[in-house]
């Protein structure tokens, strides 16, 4: 998306919007699949608010990052930012929130998850918190607060708009899902900063937490992820999104053996040409997928999946290259 850089956005754009939009989807298409307009029109509400959370959290992260970032030689995005604009930034983004959080008050169970989102994140960025820089709990608030707490709140939000009851079990397979899918992005990013984060004395899971023996967990994390998945797409009874998964783990596993590109569960490897496992399906498989079968009742849902590639377009720009690496000679293109 072009907005000012200092928002973040290829940070939290696709990795992180577009699967809590999948979640939303997947909720219409369960739960208001004869109405889905009604349901479309709510969720992107929620997508909007979410997107302004999103602003809130880069902000208030960066704006109390930027001493350590400046000790480290790290780059940060209020970097040159005025003191009173930045404030102005941040106090834009909370006059946003607070009028989500009025329409969202007849929501109280998802209104309290989106709340614990915007809680254990600023938790995680501001002293004399700053959970970040406690071992742990840092990688456990950022997956909470950017992946399990939102992906949570989105459903149990439309499930009270549309059904009036939220099915806990869902709650339970999702909370799940997102929880260890957030566990293994921040993780990554915690080893891939780790000299720099060393360099500056920095309390990160990912200095205390020898690389070897996250070598050994990496299996397991994904594996329960992706049981949570599949338990989650079994419940509903939706036949087609677990074949596009088989079909994914088919190319996943063709890349590795046409072209040798390594799939990445958590720690990343020294050469650039490198794809994260599952980041596909989460952010274009899934959300398209649930599009083409909610057009299946209603056609004018299939206008918003040319909409979806225009606004979450950088997963699938480097998968067609990938595709197209498979047939010629071609430069990877890097994750």
């Amino acid at each position: 998306m072009i907005v000012p850089r200092y928002f973040r956005t290829q940070e939290w754009w696709e990795p992180k919007l577009a699967p809590i939009l999948s979640i939303g989807l997947l909720t219409i298409h369960v739960y208001a699949f004869e109405s889905a307009a009604y349901g479309m029109g709510f969720l992107f509400f929620l997508f909007v608010s979410l997107g302004i959370g999103a602003s809130y959290v880069s902000l208030i992260n960066d704006f109390t990052d930027l001493e350590e970032d400046l000790k480290a030689g790290k780059s940060n995005r209020l970097l040159g930012v005025s003191k009173s604009k930045q404030r102005l930034l941040i106090s834009a983004t909370l006059v946003g929130i607070l009028i989500a959080i009025y329409i969202l008050l007849p929501f109280v169970e998802g209104l309290l998850l989106f709340l614990g989102a915007l809680l254990v994140y600023t938790l995680y960025s501001v002293p004399p918190f700053r959970l970040k820089n406690r071992g742990g709990w840092g990688v456990l608030a950022d997956s909470l607060g950017a992946h399990a707490f939102p992906s949570m709140g989105i459903f149990a939000i439309l499930s009270q708009f549309m059904i009036e009851s939220v099915d806990w079990m869902v709650l339970l397979l999702i909370g799940t899902w997102s929880l260890f899918y957030g566990l293994r992005g921040i993780l990554g990013h915690q080893y891939s900063d780790l000299e720099n984060d060393e360099s500056v004395g920095l309390n990160t899971f990912a200095t205390r937490f020898p690389i070897d023996k996250m070598r050994q967990m990496e299996w397991p994390i994904l594996l329960v992820e992706q049981l949570a998945l599949i338990g989650l797409l079994v419940y509903f009874k939706i036949g087609l999104l677990l074949l596009l998964l088989t079909l994914y783990y088919g190319y996943v596993l063709l890349l590795r053996w046409k072209r040798n590109v390594p799939f990445v569960i958590i720690l990343h490897p020294p050469q650039p040409d490198w794809n994260i496992l599952m980041a596909t399906y989460y952010q274009v498989l899934l959300p398209i997928g649930l599009l083409g079968m909610l057009g299946m009742y209603h056609s004018w849902v299939y206008l918003l999946i040319p909409v979806f590639v225009l606004i979450f377009p950088n997963d699938i720009l480097r998968n067609s290259a990938l595709v197209t690496s498979l047939f010629h000679s071609k430069e990877i293109p890097e994750a």
